[in-house]
């Protein structure tokens, strides 16, 4: 048996980022980039106005109140080069192109019209003023996204405007996921004394969905060796990590263990101090991945969150592999017997968590409220409201 932090290490140091592809930019969406992007162009790529106002020599404005000429007015994707000379002014729109020799743009707020004249009431004016200059957001050629940037809408966005339309990001894994246990009956069957309708599949598939991992095939064993071991097989072969739920205890029916042996797989550890999901096996053959699961779903969910969603993570070239960790104050008094680490279904409200009633390992209906889990080590096994403890946040 592991400790809590040991299971987590050697996780972590049995996990290797998987290879890039080129992804389509508006496609990549929670991928990390393999390598540099260089700007192809420079942002903006002319000097732009930053205001709706008017395009002037600051020089001219010697005093609040000096009127100018308006010879025109130039708008956002004006492709002619206008030109403006001393005691001229151009109508101007946020976006436009400034006109060749205009040295700041007075914005409309500060002017008033008088006829063919504009008066501006801004007095001094700075050169520059309101005029984004060549590649103020990125020059053409410099790097405008470093390699491990996790791609967000902002990044989608940011390319998008540099004409990017390809990216070299990190694969995610392909995740086969096997269901074990002759109790178990899908939702939309009858269901005879005796028999749970099965959840495991459809709450580790929302988890993985939720991470942007589309690619899970689903499979399911009898209580059986050979079926076990037919259907480990299958998603080895077709998949980078393969999540066993249930039948990894020591009962009579319990072959998981057997049959991750049976497909070359070597365990690194099994069992992890730590309530619930105690019976928790990680094993690796080559680079792939077995996490076998504890069956009672809400220990199934913890130790997704907290150790297959960071292998997870790390194969997709991120390296905030684990949850978000808070420290904050309980809103109660806890207490345990200390013979393992805890792991609580919690509420995170702005100031304060809640832990929820129903901690038992089969209670889903907790984690349903849920938006966090509270960490409490043994050497914390009583804490008074108020008490500072160790928060993940669970992904939103």
């Amino acid at each position: 048996m592991v400790s809590v932090q040991e299971a987590k290490s050697k996780i972590i140091e049995n996990t290797k980022v998987l290879a890039s592809e080129m992804r389509s930019t508006s496609d990549a969406l929670g991928y990390v980039i393999a390598s540099d992007i260089l700007a192809p162009i420079s942002l903006p790529p002319f000097r732009q106005s930053s205001m709706d106002g008017y395009a002037i020599y600051h020089s001219d404005v010697i005093t609040s109140g000096t009127r100018l000429k308006v010879l025109g007015e130039v708008k956002a994707g004006e492709g002619a080069i206008q030109t403006l000379f001393p005691g001229q002014a151009m109508r101007i729109f946020t976006g436009a192109p400034v006109p060749e020799d205009a040295t700041a743009v007075v914005m409309q707020e500060r002017t008033s019209r008088d006829g063919d004249f504009v008066v501006v009431d801004d007095f001094p004016i700075a050169s520059g003023k309101n005029i984004r200059s060549i590649g103020q957001q990125i020059r053409e050629g410099s790097v405008a996204l470093p390699q491990d940037t996790l791609v967000t809408a902002g990044v989608i966005g940011f390319l998008a405007g540099l004409n990017v339309e390809n990216i070299q990001v990190y694969k995610k894994p392909k995740i086969g996921l096997l269901i074990t246990g002759d109790e178990l009956v899908q939702n939309g069957e009858t269901i005879a004394h005796g028999q749970v309708y099965e959840s495991n599949s459809s709450m580790l598939r929302a988890a993985l969905n939720q991470e942007g991992i589309t690619s899970v095939e689903v499979l399911y064993a009898t209580d059986d060796l050979e079926n076990t071991i037919d259907a480990l097989r299958k998603l080895t072969y077709n998949n980078d990590v393969v999540l066993v739920s249930g039948g990894i205890s020591v009962g009579d029916y319990d072959f998981v263990g057997r049959a991750l042996e049976a497909v070359g797989a070597e365990t690194v550890f099994y069992k992890v101090k730590q309530k619930p999901g105690k019976p928790l096996l990680f094993a690796k053959s080559g680079d792939k991945l077995f996490f076998a699961l504890p069956g009672n779903p809400a220990s199934s969910l913890v130790c997704y969150y907290e150790y297959v969603l960071p292998a997870i993570r790390k194969m997709s070239g991120r390296n905030d592999y684990f949850l978000i960790k808070l420290s904050m104050p309980i809103d109660r008094d806890y207490a345990f017997d200390g013979a393992r680490d805890e792991f609580l279904k919690a509420t995170l409200m702005q100031d304060v968590v809640i832990p929820l009633d129903g901690q038992e390992s089969f209670a889903l209906r907790s984690f349903a409220v849920a938006n966090a889990i509270i960490y409490l080590p043994t050497d914390q096994n009583i804490v008074k409201k108020g008490d500072l403890v160790e928060v993940h946040v669970m992904p939103n």
